[in-house]
């Protein structure tokens, strides 16, 4: 039992992601097609006229982070290497887990990274707003080039939310967790400042762990699971850049 167990655990680290995307992506379909039936509330205006107002639009207006001036500051497309860089990840844990990175911009707020374990190789594509960077594009198996039009990529609707302001400790978004906001991560590659490490913890009780640093993105990722049948952890820690 506790072989599949972990045969299923490995499984998950490998193609949780591109089939998330699918879930993610039937969801969005979903709700796509319920949105012509969107509640509508009937208020009065001052002349005792009836006013559709449509409920939705109110509740997502109400649920938006408030943004303070200091997050105004805050570039988050700094959170992404440049052009063409190619980062090298040392994996623990698991074969798989060491990777290299390549990232392509298709403008100034759309970014790709192209992840290579040995194994296969995962895009991801990444939209940048005022409030957040948001997870458009996610495929495995990808071996091509991606180069969509800009049109094409601002029609993609959002899979997730990859970060979003205001960065403060123990703010939640999409399921994660702000941890810490400024700390300090030693790597391969060298010691890092003002790290952001954001945490998503599932019904499974496994651990997912980021740590985030303006002018490089993602330096580290960990999946830790710790139960009675089950304790191991995997890691990919940046190592290099070229």
């Amino acid at each position: 039992m506790n072989a599949i167990k972990i045969l299923s655990i490995l499984c998950l680290l490998l193609f949780l992601s591109a089939c998330g995307f699918q879930t993610e992506k039937n969801s969005n379909e979903g709700s796509d097609s319920n949105e012509t039936s969107n509640d509508k509330e009937i208020n009065t205006n001052e002349n005792n006229n009836e006013v559709e107002v449509n409920s939705e639009e109110n509740n997502n207006e109400k649920e938006q982070p408030e943004i303070n001036s200091e997050d105004m500051s805050i570039d988050l497309s700094n959170f992404f290497m440049k052009d063409k860089s190619v980062a090298k990840y040392l994996g623990e844990g698991n074969e798989y887990a060491t990777y290299t990175a390549r990232t392509q911009w298709h403008n100034n707020h759309t970014v790709s990274i192209f992840e290579d374990n040995g194994g296969t190789i995962l895009l991801r594509t990444y939209r940048i707003t005022d409030k957040a960077i948001e997870l458009i594009n996610e495929q495995g198996e990808f071996y091509g080039e991606f180069n969509p039009t800009n049109d094409e990529l601002d029609a993609m609707p959002a899979i997730s939310t990859f970060l979003q302001l205001p960065i403060e400790k123990d703010r939640e978004f999409d399921g994660w967790k702000i941890i810490e906001v400024s700390q300090t991560l030693e790597t391969p590659l060298q010691k890092f400042e003002d790290v952001i490490q954001i945490q998503k913890i599932d019904e499974t009780g496994s651990i997912q762990n980021r740590y985030i640093v303006e002018n490089f993105g993602e330096i580290k990722r960990e999946f830790i699971m710790d139960d009675e049948d089950i304790k191991f952890s995997v890691s990919s820690t940046i190592e290099s850049i070229e």
